[in-house]
Order: C-alpha cells, then structure tokens, then sequence
C-alpha cells in the first residue's frame, strides 16, 4: 500500500499508466513482469513487451495459449465470431511457471481478465480494458448521456 501510495503522491498527474506500472515495478523490486494479452493485441503486446524488456525480464503469454473448443465449453456459437475459447487459467500458470513477479493484463475480455486474476500467483494490474465498441475506453459510458440510455435495455433488446 506504501508503494502504490508513494508512486500516486510523487508522480500526481506527471506519469501516464505505463509509466506508474513501471515506477511501481521499480520500486517494488521486481524484476520479472508477465504481460496476459488478448490475441487482438498482439502489436501492442510486441511494443509492450519491448519497452518493458530494457528494464525488465519480461514473460508474455497470449489469451489462445491450450485454447479450447467453444463447443467443448458449452459456450455459445456465432458464425462471425472464432470457434476457439481464451484460455485466462493457462495463460495465469505459464506466467507463474514462469516466476513472473507482477504481471499486466493487456485487453483481456470481461470474465477472462477476473479468472486470470483469481489464477495469478503474482500481483496483478490492468493496463488495457477491452471494450470494442468505445475503442478501449469504458468510462466514456459515463460521459455521454446518450450511451447511458442504452444501460437501461437488455443487450438482446438493442438488437431488435
């Protein structure tokens, strides 16, 4: 709690996300970062991983990693949409194999991201939230009356 408290009262408005994440990481001591990214992320993953690996050992593992058949998981099929299932558990146990030390979520999909935080053995932080539909950027719901309204029908309901 002192380290995520230092890194906000020191660098108040001056450090962007990544740049908490990697002071956070310093001051911790950490060393080895794993990085669980949505396959729709990649580039920004390889950039990620990039600018990380000059300070730190950096250990990715993308969402496809022992994907499984949606059909296997019962989980609903749709034509437009690939037939492989993410799979956040494997994702959670290569990183822990792996002796990551904190690790960085990067886009993961509502439900994955909350299992690979359950699975994580390290701390985890998000530095992507995925959200199609308001390219990655959730809290503009908030801002526009006019997505707000929508909060109120069923998502099968918008559809018809």
């Amino acid at each position: 709690l002192k380290t995520a408290s230092d890194v906000e009262a020191l660098y108040y408005c001056t450090l962007n996300r990544l740049e908490e994440i990697m002071e956070f990481a310093r001051r911790m001591g950490y060393t080895r970062l794993g990085i669980a990214f949505c396959v729709g992320f990649k580039e920004e993953a390889a950039l990620l991983g990039k600018i990380l690996s000059e300070e730190f050992e950096v250990y990715s593992a993308c969402c496809k990693v022992s994907s499984m058949k949606k059909a296997d998981v019962d989980a609903t099929l749709r034509p437009w949409v690939a037939e492989v299932s993410c799979n956040p558990v494997e994702q959670a146990r290569r990183l822990n194999e792996a002796g990551s030390q904190f690790n960085i979520v990067l886009g993961l999909c509502v439900g994955h991201d909350s299992l690979f935080y359950r699975h994580s053995k390290a701390p985890v932080t998000t530095f992507v939230v995925k959200d199609r539909v308001l390219g990655h950027n959730p809290v503009a719901v908030l801002y526009s009356q006019y997505l707000r309204k929508n909060l109120k029908k069923r998502p099968e309901e918008r559809l018809k």
